[in-house]
């Protein structure tokens, strides 16, 4: 399979965009507090709609190569300077990724294993599944999701017992806080990891007609599941209490207990955290890929030279918890310039050029 299938993209989708959010939502919530859940309303509709303007104007001029399209609106030097800061982005992602995992196991689950062991059994199984290419990258995603989705159907089940619903109330007793605002960009900016996906859309074979319906369809499983997973944890917790834990959800799933023996639900947020997160580092791994091979650097130990400082600075960002949030806090603010409002503004760009070009698809 050298080519991707549109069905499969919605299984790209759902793999950079849901473990952020649902993993360490105290970086948004410490802004947004009690009205932290409209936030993500809020800014589901509008990644809703800039995805929907995105793949439109790519139907449209007929070019879904991401370089090309840069290139094309802002010119080969500046367009190219635009598309190494989206690399940087995908770098820091990786280190996201790696840091995120091996923190939170270590922080919640296995005290006494340190952390760069975490990141060593984490990016270096990593490596052989990114160079089997894109056959291996799509299998694991989509068998991967599947098995965690399962296992947050039974865990939405097995906490429900839990959860308070007025927690989530009042709402706005000061009014329109800066807190709220910083909270929808934050959240817009996790959500902004659907542009990880666009380096992929020059794979798609010739039948591009339904891709815009398979990427909503993945989106907005991901926006309900958002939506859930933040309204559940502050019902489950109150807001004053999620803002003391570092991993929420992790926590929530120590409260399920059947039988007075049975307290097994730390096994499913294991495999949706460390599932979740080695499918979202694989794959954000083979869209870094694809893009420096569009720049002409194509090597066989590009993964190796990748791999080792994403290694070292995951291991230096994730070993202490506080070093860690203060990089996730401006994360995801880089995250919501260079995968949100900088492509927005490139291919609003792209979409006012008059002539469009047929891109030919990078193999």
């Amino acid at each position: 399979m050298d080519r991707l299938n549109v069905k499969h993209v919605a299984f790209l989708i759902l793999s950079t965009t849901i473990v952020s959010m649902k993993t360490y939502p105290k970086v948004f919530t410490e802004n947004g507090m009690r009205e932290s859940w409209v936030a993500v309303i809020i800014s589901s509709v509008l990644i809703l709609l800039f995805l929907i303007f995105v793949i439109q104007t790519c139907k449209r001029k007929n070019n879904f190569h991401l370089m090309e399209i840069y290139q094309q609106a802002l010119g080969k030097p500046l367009g190219n300077f635009f598309i190494f800061l989206f690399i940087i982005t995908l770098f820091l992602t990786l280190i996201e990724a790696a840091a995120v995992e091996a923190n939170s196991m270590h922080t919640n689950m296995l005290a006494e294993t340190p952390v760069w062991f975490f990141v060593l059994l984490f990016v270096v199984p990593a490596i052989y599944t990114v160079k089997q290419d894109l056959v291996a990258i799509v299998t694991v995603t989509i068998i991967g999701l599947l098995f965690i989705t399962i296992a947050g159907i039974n865990l939405g089940f097995l906490t429900n017992r839990y959860k308070h619903w007025e927690f989530l109330f009042p709402i706005f007793p000061n009014g329109i806080t800066k807190g709220f605002i910083l909270s929808i960009l934050q959240t817009l900016g996790l959500y902004g990891h659907v542009s990880i996906v666009l380096p992929y859309l020059n794979r798609l074979g010739s039948s591009k007609k339904n891709v815009l319906s398979s990427m909503l369809i993945g989106l907005l499983y991901v926006v309900q599941m958002q939506i859930i997973s933040i309204t559940g944890v502050i019902s489950t917790f109150d807001i004053e209490r999620i803002n003391s834990m570092a991993y929420p959800k992790l926590l929530q799933t120590q409260l399920v207990s059947r039988f007075q023996f049975l307290e097994a639900g730390e096994l499913y947020v294991m495999l949706q955290i460390i599932g979740g997160w080695f499918i979202k580092y694989t794959v954000t791994f083979y869209a870094m890929i694809r893009l420096l091979k569009d720049y002409g650097i194509e090597k066989k130990w590009m993964i190796y030279v990748i791999t080792v400082p994403v290694g070292i600075f995951s291991y230096l960002v994730g070993n202490k918890l506080l070093v860690l949030f203060e990089f996730l806090n401006y994360f995801t603010y880089i995250a919501l310039a260079n995968y949100v409002i900088i492509p927005l503004i490139v291919f609003t760009i792209f979409s006012l050029k008059a002539q469009p070009k047929i891109s030919e698809n990078i193999q």
